[in-house]
């Protein structure tokens, strides 16, 4: 706890670390995917719609886009192309974020809400483990 509060919510990408545009380009690529090729009315709604719930889940945006079985694939396609995204090119952490993470585990809040497809954020880098 740090006074009254228990929880801390940190957003990823662009908030945190600095990842390139990886968001963007893998919800692009999951649309694609499953079948949102260029020149369909849906990737141009797309394209706007994921920059302006950006930090949303990416679960919400698809499901505000799709129906429900399209949504799902989507979801779990980005999840994919993310994580090699990740993992091929990985993610810097902005100035300030690793002191930050640090001092609030210091003060006693945990860090159970990251995923695991996001293994090289700043959180899970050496040093920051208790």
């Amino acid at each position: 706890m740090i006074g009254r509060f228990a929880l801390a919510c940190l957003d990823m990408a662009g908030t945190t670390v600095r990842d390139d545009g990886a968001v963007e380009a893998a919800f692009e690529g999951a649309l694609r995917r499953i079948g949102v090729e260029e020149g369909n009315p849906r990737l141009d709604e797309a394209r706007d719609l994921v920059r302006d719930t950006m930090g949303w889940s990416k679960a919400d945006v698809f499901a505000a886009l799709l129906g429900p079985d399209d949504a799902a694939r989507a979801t779990a396609e980005f999840a994919s192309l993310y994580e090699a995204t990740v993992r091929g090119s990985g993610v810097e952490p902005l100035p300030g974020a690793l002191s930050t993470m640090r001092d609030l585990r210091r003060r006693g809040l945990p860090d159970n809400g990251l995923r695991p497809v996001d293994p090289r954020c700043p959180a899970r880098r050496p040093g920051l483990e208790r």
